[in-house]
């Protein structure tokens, strides 16, 4: 049963940051970003509650209503968001919880940020990355499907301002001159990255090579210490469903933080 604590904790500007947590303050915590999120839609195709409830016994849990502009948190920072922000304000996260270090599971965006995070912080204690390759990442394409997105919104939940596009524009172009292999390589926590192998992120905006750009890398990846585990059959948004994906995101957060 979903027994959800929930709190807030204001950014530099004063702008409230919407967040809950699940489980026991003293099991190891976990980050469930992006796609995960606070405030639920009425049909949310994440399954967050589904992710919550199979985790909250064996982990703390913290989920945010987040990147500014989702959910309860307003005042989305548009194109003056980037990478370093997004680190710094997932952290007052963490300090608000009481979490000093923690896993991260991220998805698609969630993944993209997660990586950010551990490149910028030492707090992060094993690093689940989906639908998102951390090394030979697409930027360029992001931020084209980002701008397209902003200027042409799709259909949203009630509870997303359309700002949070442009968020993601900048959140992509301040990584355009980021030393990606060498943040990559430098990270020692436990790592995976899980994809489903027919992953083009298609939907009306068009191609994106996720799975494509993931399998250039996959034997580099692992060669650093990262398992990389492949969905069959799935494109982007059905690897995500946990009966494909949770059993080994819950397999490695235990071998990461309990054994």
């Amino acid at each position: 049963m979903l027994k959800a604590q929930k709190s807030q904790v204001n950014a530099a500007d004063g702008t409230p940051i919407l967040f809950e947590t699940y489980g026991s303050p003293k099991s190891p915590a976990v980050f469930l970003g992006p796609h995960f999120y606070r405030t639920r839609a009425e049909c949310d195709e994440s399954s967050t509650d589904s992710w919550i409830d199979a985790l909250q016994s064996e982990f703390f849990l913290v989920i945010a209503d987040y990147p500014r502009g989702i959910g309860c948190t307003g005042n989305p920072q548009g194109l003056s968001y980037n990478a370093e922000i997004a680190a710094q304000e997932y952290e007052l996260i963490a300090d608000a919880a009481g979490v000093d270090r923690f896993a991260w599971v991220g998805y698609s965006f969630g993944g993209a940020i997660g990586v950010q995070l551990a490149c910028r912080s030492d707090r992060v204690s094993a690093l689940a990355i989906g639908g998102f390759p951390p090394l030979n990442a697409p930027f360029e394409r992001m931020i084209e499907l980002s701008r397209e997105m902003a200027q042409a919104p799709p259909p949203v939940p009630k509870s997303w301002d359309v700002g949070v596009f442009w968020s993601a524009v900048a959140f992509y172009e301040s990584l355009l001159s980021w030393p990606e292999r060498d943040a990559i390589v430098a990270l020692k926590m436990p790592r995976v990255v899980f994809m489903g192998e027919c992953d083009t992120g298609l939907g009306p905006r068009g191609h994106i090579p996720l799975a494509q750009n993931l399998r250039v890398v996959q034997d580099e990846l692992r060669s650093l210490g990262w398992q990389v585990i492949w969905l069959p059959g799935l494109d982007h948004m059905p690897a995500l469903q946990p009966e494909h994906s949770l059993p080994s995101v819950h397999q490695f957060l235990r071998a990461a933080l309990v054994t």
